[in-house]
């Protein structure tokens, strides 16, 4: 009897010392950390992996906004150069406008008109270029056509809104011109390809290599001392009278634009 009784009292006593224990250890600040630990391991895996996602996320789309503000940046870049090609061309054109305009002041033109070479002889570019006015704007046939200073060539048919222009190097372009530093009076005659020939020159006439050959008012009614040529050759063939001399123009059809028409 007093066994049990013992028996029973020590499973009291142990139960007891267990619980103090367990209750103990639960409120301690450690068992408090360590629970805390515990169970937030969970929630900061799971914030982390939360954040990783959100993270790779986000560079996708900064890569994706990236490519976007690149491909607008290119189209820009080509905008701007599509304008600052249109800006040259207007300063080009307005820069040779001006030198035309100028002409006409530095000559003392009294009528000329401002032309745009809109074409060319589908046989030869060498021979001949048309123009944008006609007779409806006052042009007329004769009329002479003027490039960067020099005499380029003459209206040879005039339409009601276009005309043709015979340039100086076609075989039947002719006009009285005079030589710049000696003063002589020949005649020119186109030839070819940025090519004419001064006709009839005689053996006293002083003619010199390196000369400008240029317009003049003799027999011809053409505004006085527009360059035409230079004198690049000089011969005499035996038996012939009259000396070959051969005259480089100054007309070049490839990259004419804006012509000069003056009115005779």
């Amino acid at each position: 009897m007093i066994k049990d009784v013992k028996k029973s009292f020590l499973k009291i006593l142990t139960f007891f010392i267990i619980i103090s224990i367990t209750i103990v250890i639960i409120f301690s600040s450690f068992f408090k950390t360590m629970s805390i630990d515990l169970i937030g391991l969970p929630n900061n895996v799971i914030v982390n992996v939360i954040e990783a996602f959100k993270s790779f996320f986000g560079l996708l789309k900064d890569k994706k906004s990236i490519e976007e503000e690149n491909k607008s940046l290119k189209k820009q870049i080509e905008l701007l150069k599509l304008e600052n090609q249109k800006l040259f061309y207007l300063k080009t054109e307005n820069d040779e406008l001006r030198k035309l305009l100028e002409l006409k002041n530095f000559y003392g033109f009294k009528k000329t008109f401002v032309a745009k070479v809109i074409g060319f002889s589908p046989d030869n570019w060498v021979d001949s270029f048309i123009i944008d006015l006609g007779k409806n704007d006052g042009i007329k046939e004769g009329d002479i056509v003027i490039n960067r200073g020099y005499l380029i060539g003459i209206v040879k048919l005039a339409g009601d809104r276009y005309s043709q222009v015979m340039s100086v190097n076609d075989k039947n372009f002719k006009i009285t011109v005079r030589t710049r530093k000696t003063g002589e009076i020949c005649f020119y005659n186109g030839l070819d390809y940025k090519k004419g020939i001064l006709k009839y020159v005689r053996p006293e006439q002083d003619i010199r290599l390196s000369d400008i050959v240029e317009t003049t008012v003799v027999n011809s009614g053409n505004p006085e001392g527009i360059p035409v040529g230079i004198v690049r050759k000089i011969s005499t063939k035996e038996g012939e009278f009259f000396r070959d001399v051969e005259v480089e123009t100054f007309y070049y059809p490839y990259n004419l634009n804006y012509v000069l028409v003056v009115q005779r």
